[in-house]
């Protein structure tokens, strides 16, 4: 029996058959590790960041921007997520539940009732001209200085300056003042008695003959007729004349006509400016 040189051994046909397709195996296990263990990580990590600033996949939502703490931004912490943003206080704008600062509450100013007479008083200026004069009992016949017409019959006195705070007022024949005080402040209306020829004022005399002397009230004002006056006064004069005061002016220069031998009283008033004429009312 002859052999051929050169032929395959049967037997290490077999073992090189059995690496080759263990070396296969080996190359599917290592793939399938890497599919189980590897890949998952990567696309994990991937996922976690490839959605910033762009839209998400269909029945994706977006997570709220973190703030430096950890905590969803715009939820202060320790409010679980989900509450209505209208019971959390502070936040949010407009609406009943938007807490914030709590109102400040003051008391009410209380309402000062308005003084009519005060308000006359201050509504008065100086060059007004009023109804107000002395009624011969100690006082004027009006609480309310009202301003009137200066060219008016009984445009009595006029203004001629306003203090405040009590302030003092000329003094002198035919000049008074008038004053109310209301919350601690006072008003006082500085007053100038205007003449009008034909009118009548009270006056009383003392004395008789060469010795007479006739106090008058420059300020009051009477009826001409009246049958009773008040007991401080006895007299009624008649305004003869209301002229401009010459120098040295006396009753003399009261005469109205040459050869007048009416027995006159005067007064120099306005501050020495104007003198005044009267006689006693005859009726």
């Amino acid at each position: 029996m002859s052999s051929a040189s050169g032929g395959a051994d049967p037997g290490r046909g077999g073992d090189g058959e059995e690496q080759r397709q263990r070396g296969i195996w080996i190359l599917v296990a290592a793939a399938l590790a890497f599919a189980v263990l590897v890949l998952p990580q990567v696309v994990e990590g991937d996922d976690k960041t490839s959605f910033t600033g762009i839209a998400l996949p269909s029945g994706g939502a977006s997570p709220p921007p973190t703030s430096p703490g950890g905590l969803p931004g715009g939820l202060p912490s320790g409010i679980p997520s989900g509450v209505p943003s209208a019971s959390l206080p502070g936040y949010g704008s407009g609406g009943s539940g938007g807490g914030g600062r709590p109102v400040e509450t003051r008391p009410a100013t209380p309402t000062v009732a308005p003084d009519p007479t005060e308000e006359a008083y201050r509504a008065v200026s100086p060059g007004d001209c009023l109804a107000v004069y002395d009624t011969g009992y100690g006082d004027y016949n009006t609480r309310m200085p009202s301003p009137v017409d200066c060219d008016a019959g009984r445009a009595f006195t006029w203004v001629s300056a306003v203090r405040n705070g009590g302030g003092a007022c000329p003094r002198g024949p035919g000049q008074d003042y008038m004053a109310y005080t209301a919350r601690g402040r006072t008003t006082a209306l500085c007053l100038t008695r205007q003449f009008t020829v034909g009118y009548c004022l009270l006056a009383k005399q003392t004395g008789s003959g060469q010795q007479a002397r006739m106090n008058a009230g420059l300020m009051t004002v009477v009826d001409c007729d009246a049958k009773r006056v008040p007991a401080r006064y006895n007299r009624i004069l008649h305004i003869t004349g209301v002229y401009k005061a010459p120098a040295n002016a006396s009753s003399a220069n009261c005469a109205r006509v040459q050869g007048d031998r009416t027995y006159y009283w005067s007064w120099r008033v306005n501050g020495g400016r104007t003198l005044l004429c009267t006689m006693v009312y005859q009726g």
